[in-house]
């Protein structure tokens, strides 16, 4: 089973979302004109009147026309996908679409430009309807500091409230639980700087209660490590999701091909995004802490692009980065701004970012019964207790996932972020 798929459907979709690598490369990805006129009953069907469809750059299908909000866009874009499969739908461009609704793009400037400048401590709106938080923490100690400490959140959901269970996975609590105990062998990390949420604890407002207590109470020289187990969903722009217990998903089905998991379109609001991964990144770089995130999910290598000092040469211009703002919430400009020059400061910062996915940004994420749980989660456990030390046991894990993925005709590659390059990587 995948962080992403139902076991028994492994091979159809493999077929359907891995397509074979070869030496035309863009030729295995090229639409062709059926395959667009075949999106394009597929919107007529599902009233997408405004939506259409047309062969980007590169080949691939790419969403243009206009559209009645950002759910609609996502709509079209899984629409797309259940016709071609992900590879061959690419991103959507905010600039190649519309909105039909005068003044969307606007409507919501005021209160989540409101809620973007927020200090790290503020609380965020929590969806609905409210879990309680565990209180496995206790509240922030304000004795005198004896040197840098580590602290710790992990989270694993095999568990969803809002799917139905075809879709629960085996292992991600599982595995959550002996990264736990990784982490508290030997010292590691105290107990009392550890938290655990697992399936119905996981739930979306405790983990981003629990991201805002580490931002209180970490200090410079600190050390914050986080692993996350769950499905990981894309979306239209190229990003993703790390589904949490309670996720909603206004629309469980796009399309007339069944309704997969990666058909799905999540209230946001109700998961982890990549982007609520890397402002924390950001923050705690900013105060010169050092961050360490392990997830383990489908998808997960997406989350390399939030991540301040990642490959410069793809890092987005303020112009970019205010399209796609405005296309998800329309903030005031002012919020695009701060967070705009949050980024660039922490880009230059020293602060050590150590990011390690179990799948590169188009792949899924295995979890194995021989094994006892995820396959990357047990094989990385395993070299950490030998190592104790971040970066060297994924590289021993690395090809051993490679290999154990290609065994039961799957592609399953790891991913590792240092930066800067000569940071301290162990535990």
């Amino acid at each position: 089973m995948s962080r992403f798929w139902s076991i028994a459907g492994l091979a159809l979709f493999a077929a359907l979302l891995c397509p074979p690598v070869s030496a035309q490369g863009r030729d295995i990805y090229e639409v062709s004109t059926s395959d667009l006129a075949e999106i394009r009953r597929a919107f007529h069907s599902m009233g997408l009147k405004g939506a259409d469809i047309a062969r980007a750059a590169d080949g691939r299908a790419t969403l243009v026309g206009e559209f009645e909000d950002r759910d609609e866009v996502e709509t079209a874009f899984s629409a797309a996908r259940a016709v071609l499969g992900l590879r061959r739908v690419a991103p959507t461009t905010p600039t190649n679409i519309k909105y039909r609704l005068k003044g969307f793009d606007s409507a919501f400037a005021s209160t989540v430009g409101k809620m973007m400048r927020k200090s790290p401590g503020a609380e965020k709106p929590a969806p609905k309807p409210a879990v309680s938080e565990p209180t496995h923490l206790p509240p922030p100690r304000t004795e005198a500091r004896h040197g840098p400490r580590t602290y710790g959140l992990v989270v694993g959901s095999s568990k969803f409230k809002n799917l139905p269970e075809k879709h629960q996975l085996e292992f991600a609590s599982k595995d959550a639980q002996d990264f736990y105990n990784t982490l508290v062998a030997g010292n590691k990390v105290k107990l009392d700087h550890l938290q655990l949420l697992r399936n119905e604890e996981a739930n979306s407002n405790a983990v981003h209660a629990a991201l805002r207590r580490l931002l209180e109470t970490t200090e410079a020289g600190d050390t914050v490590v986080i692993f996350i187990a769950s499905h990981g969903l894309p979306n239209a722009l190229g990003k993703f999701d790390v589904v949490l217990y309670d996720t909603e998903f206004p629309k469980k089905k796009a399309g007339s091909k069944g309704d997969s998991l990666d058909m799905a379109v999540t209230n946001r609001a109700s998961t982890l995004t990549d982007e609520d991964m890397g402002q924390f990144i950001v923050q705690m770089v900013l105060k010169d802490v050092r961050t360490v995130l392990v997830l383990d999910t489908c998808y997960s290598g997406k989350t390399f692009t939030e991540v301040p000092g990642f490959l410069p040469s793809r890092t987005r211009s303020l112009t970019r980065y205010k399209q796609e703002v405005a296309y998800k919430t329309a903030p005031s400009s002012e919020s695009i701004a701060e967070l705009a020059v949050a980024k660039d400061k922490a880009k230059e910062a020293k602060a050590t970012r150590i990011v390690i996915v179990s799948a590169s940004e188009n792949e899924e994420s295995l979890e194995m019964p021989d094994i006892g749980g995820g396959m990357f989660t047990q094989l990385y456990v395993a070299q950490l207790k030998q190592v104790n030390d971040y970066a060297d046991a994924f590289d021993q894990t690395k090809p051993q996932v490679i290999k154990k993925a290609r065994t039961v005709g799957f592609s399953q590659t790891p991913r590792l972020l240092v930066v800067p390059e000569d940071a301290q990587t162990k535990m």
